[in-house]
Formats: structure tokens, sequence, C-alpha cells
């Protein structure tokens, strides 16, 4: 039995070529006053429908919308939020990338349908397993600029538990059986497992699978810890830094674990024998049908061909570990 793999986040959405240039040329056109917000979304669903099949081409399992719609990891709540806005630029931790931090002005409030239609129409689209996203709870928090409502970040954390839930909901209405959580405050900042773990259960729900899913930051403080999360999946980055990860994993009895072995932020590109000996360390500890291969993060933060090529490699790599033949 092959392992199964899938993609973590957004994957870059400008492409190789001048031809895979058309979302770049239309945000600038809609600045302009040059196209309508009809137009530019339907070059956002050309690029998404593009996307979803260059991640399904590489023979990835499970595949997401690749977020093309997203300016940042928290942009499409802080965007459709009640009580919150998009407030000044901030480095996303370590990387050379920037997001806008969220503003809290009043209540959170949601209909719980500010990812609906987006999923609705990957969701016509994919034809492998497809999987839907948002961010986490404490990231949301962690990451605002200021909050004029909440007194507490306990509060705030809470606050965005419970509006995510209702996406989350809106999200399982609309088909998704499998929802990534990307909460890399969670690991970030350990000093908030606690609290954290409060939050998950105000999402947890057993209609669907949640995966939370952490990234840039070694578990290592807080593993037996996720352990105990109602969630079904944790998602551990095993690359961005060292990590005694490897040697814990059997702390996870039940749950299954997304492990990043691909790096998502480096343009060296492994190997599909380098992404075949992660996978055997892990299940040295894993079983193989809990055992999920995955990119560490994002895909964004490298050349779309590079991209490309990491998922091959990451795909190759876990045909390698069931003695399938790869490409030459």
């Amino acid at each position: 039995m092959t392992i199964k793999t899938t993609v973590i986040g957004a994957y870059p959405k400008i492409g190789d070529g001048p031809d895979a240039q058309e979302l770049r040329r239309a945000l600038h056109r809609r600045d302009r006053g040059e196209i309508t917000d009809a137009e530019l979304r339907k070059v956002f669903d050309d690029v998404t429908r593009a996307t979803i099949g260059e991640i399904e081409a590489a023979g990835v399992d499970t595949v997401n919308d690749g977020q093309v719609r997203w300016d940042d990891l928290l942009a499409p709540f802080a965007r459709s939020w009640s009580g919150v806005e998009q407030g000044p630029l901030e480095r996303f931790y370590d990387n050379n990338t920037y997001y806008r931090q969220p503003v809290i002005t009043g209540p959170i409030t949601t209909d719980g349908q500010s990812l609906v239609r987006d999923y609705a129409f990957a969701k016509g689209v994919a034809t492998a397993r497809l999987k839907a996203g948002v961010p986490g709870p404490l990231t949301f928090a962690t990451l605002t600029a200021r909050d004029d409502q909440y007194r507490s970040i306990e509060e705030r954390t809470l606050a965005a538990a419970d509006a995510i839930a209702k996406e989350i909901a809106g999200l399982a209405a609309a088909g998704a059986r499998l929802i990534d959580i990307e909460d890399p405050a969670v690991v970030a900042a350990p000093k908030y497992i606690e609290l954290a773990r409060e939050a998950y259960a105000r999402l947890a729900d057993a209609g669907h699978a949640l995966a939370l899913v952490t990234y840039f930051f070694p578990p290592d403080a807080v593993l037996e810890s996720l352990a105990s999360f109602p969630v079904g999946v944790i998602g551990i980055d095993v690359r961005s830094r060292d990590t005694t990860a490897f040697d814990r994993l059997d702390a996870f009895r039940t749950q299954h674990i997304l492990l990043g072995v691909v790096d998502a932020r480096n343009t060296r590109l492994e190997t599909a024998d380098e992404v075949a000996r992660y996978a055997e360390r892990a299940l040295k500890l894993v079983p193989q049908e809990r055992l999920v291969l995955a990119t560490t993060t994002s895909l964004e933060y490298l050349p779309r061909d590079v991209a490309r090529a990491k998922l091959t490699a990451l795909v190759e790599g876990a045909r390698l570990v069931a003695g399938e033949k790869v490409p030459a």
C-alpha cells in the first residue's frame, strides 16, 4: 500500500512564463478600474482550475484549491468577519513575506459562509479527494495588531474559535469532509498550549475530520500535548528546524500524522530517495495507514516550476516506500 500524500496551504499563484501571468495582470487592471469584480473573479477561477490540475497531475492523493484567492493566511476572515478589519503589514513569522494584521473593532461574528463559494467551485473541478482549509484560532489571536473588543488573549482566541467553528460547519455543509486548520502559533507560542486545547474543543465535530497543521517551528515542547487534542490529524514540520519529533511519534496513538518532509521554503529539490528515508524513519513508530506525507507548509514561497518538481519528489518518494517503481 502506497503512503498517502497531500499539500498544505497556498500554491504559487504566478506561473513560469508570460501565459501564466494572467492573475498579476488582472489584479493590476482591477486596481486601475479597467475590469470588474466579476471579471477578476473569473480569472481567479481559471487560475484555481489550473492549480488543482497541476497538483493532481503530480499524483497527490488529497488536494486543495491552492488558496489562490487568499492574500495571506488570515485575509479571508479578516475581510469577511464582522468586527474585524485588515490592518498594517507585518512580516509573517521568519519569512520574507508579509500579511495584513487583523484589527478587532467589535464582537467577531460570521455567517459561516466565508469560504463556501470557493470550496464549491473547487469541488466542481477536482477529481482527487479535496480538502478545505481555515486559519487556526491561536494564530489569528496572536497575530492580531489591535483589539478594541476583548480584554485578553484568552477571550480573543476563544472568540476566534467560535467564529472558525461556524466556518467549519459551513464548509462541512458544502461537502468538506477533511479540513486543515493551519495554526503555526500552537508550536510558535507553546506557552498557550492549554488555551489552544480549549479553543479546539470548540471546533471538534464528528461529522468531518479536522487536521491541526503546524509548521515553521518544531513541536518538541508540546508534542505529547498535541496527542490529546480533539482532532483526527496532526501536521508536523520535520524539516524547518532540528526536532526530536521523529523519536516521539508513538505519542500519537490514534491520530493520523501529516508529516512535512518536503521543504516548501527552500528551492533545493529533494530526491524521491530522500523523501522515502524520512517516511521509513517515521514508520518505525507510526503504522503506515496513519502516515501521510506532505510539504512542510505552503508552496507559495517557491517558483512554480520548483513547486511542481517538489510535488513530484513527494509522490515518487511515497511510491518508493511501497516498492513501486518511479519514472526515470
